[in-house]
């Protein structure tokens, strides 16, 4: 077999294939060019998903007219001059592969000018030839227009999509470089209309907002941790934007967009407890290393990175969530919207009126046959007596007339009025009830009591099932099982860790009867559930007896608790054993915390409202439902009216 040597063009179309995936990458590529170069300002416009135009400017250091050419051959790059340079590379860019990449699979026009010198210079290039190169006037900076991508590479057309997906790549691929950068002021204009504009104004909060709205920014965690030379940064979302995947969590190394599965795992870890099972937090972290700790150059995407040692980033990173979850307690707040609090109150606006107009037009059909018919008969006095009653039923209510009024205006012997003036009397005040054991003066009810240490009071119990308690100028709305299924976990926890966790003998052994598969299981991890409390062993062929439980579950049903734990090992046991044990833990606390449904007393309410309140960092049950919500006062109040 013949072997060839491929001519430059194919060459460089087949290296253009691995840095120039789709039009995103071109964006990526230029936009971290222009970083580079110590731009203060980058505008990228797009036109039909950039595959007929992409236009990348900047107000960086330009490139020498002499030198313009040369940037566009393979490997030629400002970024890196010796091999120890690729030890530590700060800068974005390195490889010198990205002008010749796009260059070979698109036709390319740049203008380019220093500030030292008066004229710049202009060079178009398509399928990686120089078609032209001149002297030009333009301002300071450079400016790369790309049009008509892959054209000369067909085959790479199919592999696209529509114009709106591939927008949405570049897009992302923008945001990521507003977060990474937020001293650089970056806009993003597509088809004519700006999409995304980020401030510049170096601060990490303002570029979130920038990328992701108001309801981000506003639930965001702030992270600073430093620890061996490894300087994390940057905010993590509370509980109540976690979302359904990990497109939330975007990580930077030295100011590089990175994709890493350990610093994912390290913040998820961090975040265990306290977020929704299946539903991951939101975090946008900074990393400072030192050049030498990570090897970027694995891919040529440089998306992927090697750490040389990857337990010491994922301790950093935990720790660096872990404490910051710990400076502030999240409590959710109840808010109404107004559009929703409107048509609400129309309704019942509404309600109230048809309920008014149907008592008033009967009062005022009663009174009328009151005062103005004829009285009837002697022989028909049974009819008066029903509309005594029907008048004393609808008016008395209303307070409108006194009973000796009513009876006087109903009266069979009473002559007709002429012309009859109720006068409104004041029915008298009931006297009070007196009570066997009167309360001390300036006593308050139990009810209103704030417990010692702690300034709250609880208020009662809705539903059976939430706590309404009030702390200072806030109503905090407690969910009675998850708070207590918080409470015996970290109980069950704490002794746990301690291997110390407190057993209780059964009087009565029970027995619990398995199918095939989990009593295999079962057998096989006696000494997991040995660890959790219990104490068990095998029981004939499919059936394990239970002899000793832990004490926190003693009252619970044992062994619904018991088949709970066993059916987490047949999830599979890829888990690490801290994580199944805590899993088994949350079972275990969940059988036996108070269900919905449960009336409490008052001192029951009071105990868990202050337990709950003397949580520190925690408002999430173990599967990261909030145990505690709060509405203000002065939120109640505008929803009153009270306020405008």
């Amino acid at each position: 077999m013949k072997i060839n040597v491929l001519p430059r063009s194919i060459a460089n179309m087949i290296a253009a294939g691995e840095v120039v995936e789709r039009p995103a990458s071109v964006v990526k590529e230029l936009v971290e060019n222009s970083i580079d170069a110590g731009a203060a300002s980058v505008t990228v416009e797009v036109q039909k998903g950039g595959m007929s135009y992409i236009r990348i400017t900047d107000d960086g250091c330009g490139i020498e007219p002499e030198e313009v050419e040369t940037a566009f051959l393979r490997h030629a790059t400002s970024k890196i001059k010796t091999e120890e340079d690729l030890n530590a590379i700060y800068t974005l860019g390195f490889r010198g592969e990205a002008l010749a990449s796009i260059a070979a699979v698109a036709r390319v026009e740049i203008f380019t000018k220093t500030r030292d010198n008066t004229f710049g210079r202009c060079v178009t290039i398509e399928g990686g030839e120089i078609v032209e190169s001149d002297d030009a006037g333009c301002s300071d900076g450079t400016t790369i227009i790309v049009r008509d991508l892959f054209f000369n590479t067909t085959a790479r057309m199919k592999f696209l999509k529509n114009d709106s997906t591939e927008t949405g790549y570049i897009t992302d691929t923008v945001n990521k470089m507003i977060l990474s950068h937020p001293e650089v002021k970056i806009k993003l204009i597509v088809g004519g209309r700006m999409t995304v504009s980020s401030p510049g104004d170096g601060k990490l909060l303002s570029a979130i907002y920038a990328v992701y709205g108001k309801d981000y920014q506003k639930n965001m965690i702030e992270v600073d941790y430093s620890e061996d030379g490894i300087e994390v940064t940057g905010f993590v979302g509370n509980s109540s934007i976690a979302r359904k995947d990990r497109r939330g969590q975007v990580f930077f190394i030295n100011g590089r967009y990175i994709s890493s599965k350990v610093m994912s795992a390290a913040v998820n870890e961090a975040f265990q407890n306290t977020v929704m099972v299946g539903k991951y937090p939101v975090a946008i972290l900074m990393t400072k290393v030192n050049g030498n700790f990570v090897d970027v150059n694995v891919h040529p995407t440089k998306t992927e990175v090697r750490f040389s040692d990857d337990k010491k980033i994922y301790h950093s990173v935990f720790w660096a969530v872990k404490n910051a979850l710990s400076v502030k307690k999240y409590v959710p707040e109840v808010t109404i919207k107004p559009q929703s609090m409107s048509a609400a109150a129309s309704i019942l606006r509404n309600e109230a009126v048809k309920e008014q107009n149907k008592a008033t037009q009967l009062d005022i059909n009663l009174l009328r046959d009151s005062f103005f018919k004829t009285p009837p008969a002697p022989a028909q006095e049974s009819k008066p007596k029903k509309v005594e009653e029907e008048i004393s039923r609808h008016i008395a209510k209303n307070s409108f007339f006194s009973k000796d009024d009513i009876s006087s205006l109903s009266s069979p012997s009473a002559p007709a009025p002429e012309a009859p003036k109720p006068e409104l009397k004041q029915e008298p005040k009931p006297e009070p009830k007196q009570d066997p054991t009167p309360e001390p003066e300036g006593e308050k009810p139990k009810s209103a009591m704030p417990k010692a240490g702690v300034d709250f009071s609880v208020v009662g119990q809705v539903f059976a099932t939430y706590i309404i308690v009030q702390k200072d100028s806030e109503m905090l709305i407690i969910d009675q099982h998850a708070a207590q299924e918080r409470i015996f976990f970290e109980q069950l926890l704490a002794d746990y860790e301690a291997k110390d966790i407190p057993v209780q003998l059964l009087l009565l052994p029970q027995t619990v009867n398995l199918d095939s598969v989990l009593f295999a299981l079962v057998c096989d991890n006696f000494d997991f559930f040995a660890s959790l409390g219990f104490e068990c062993e095998e029981f004939g062929e499919s059936a394990v007896v239970i002899r000793a439980v832990p004490s926190a579950i003693a009252d619970s049903d044992i062994k619904d608790t018991f088949l709970g734990v066993a059916e987490l090992l047949s999830g599979g046991c890829a888990n690490a054993k801290k994580a199944l044990a805590e899993e088994a833990l949350h079972t275990m606390a969940c059988k036996r915390a108070i269900k919905g449904n449960s009336v409490l007393s008052m001192a029951e309410m009071e105990s868990l409202a202050e337990k709950v309140l003397s949580f520190e960092h925690i408002n999430t049950c173990p599967h990261g439902r909030p145990i505690c919500v709060s509405m203000t006062k002065y939120e109640m109040e505008k929803q009153f009216k009270r306020i405008v």
